[in-house]
């Protein structure tokens, strides 16, 4: 199924092809933003269920991010992990500091 030029899913799949991060681990939350995009597309043939829905773009726009294909996902994607362990461990840490 071939999408127009221009479309949210066509644009959608080329930003996909680009994506040299993205894993094999990563198919089932780019077959849903895949899915996603594609009832972006169906909107323009029902502009009165576009109008009410609240949900699909902001959820489109968060598989994106998560998948790293936004800017803020990419600087997410770019900035080193802190390695502090656990949030257990933090908290453990820092009673130990106030103990000492």
């Amino acid at each position: 199924m071939s999408e127009p030029l221009g479309s949210v899913a066509a644009e959608t799949d080329a930003a996909i092809e680009a994506a040299s991060h993205l894993i094999d681990m990563d198919r089932g939350a780019v077959a849903a933003l895949r899915y996603v995009a594609r009832i972006i597309d169906g909107f323009a043939d029902r502009p009165e269920e576009a109008v009410r829905d609240n949900v699909t773009i902001p959820t489109y726009l968060k598989y994106a991010d998560a998948l790293g294909l936004t800017p803020a996902g990419r600087l997410k994607l770019a900035k080193p992990k802190e390695s502090g362990g656990s949030k257990l461990a933090q908290l453990r840490s820092i009673q130990g500091d106030r103990a000492s």
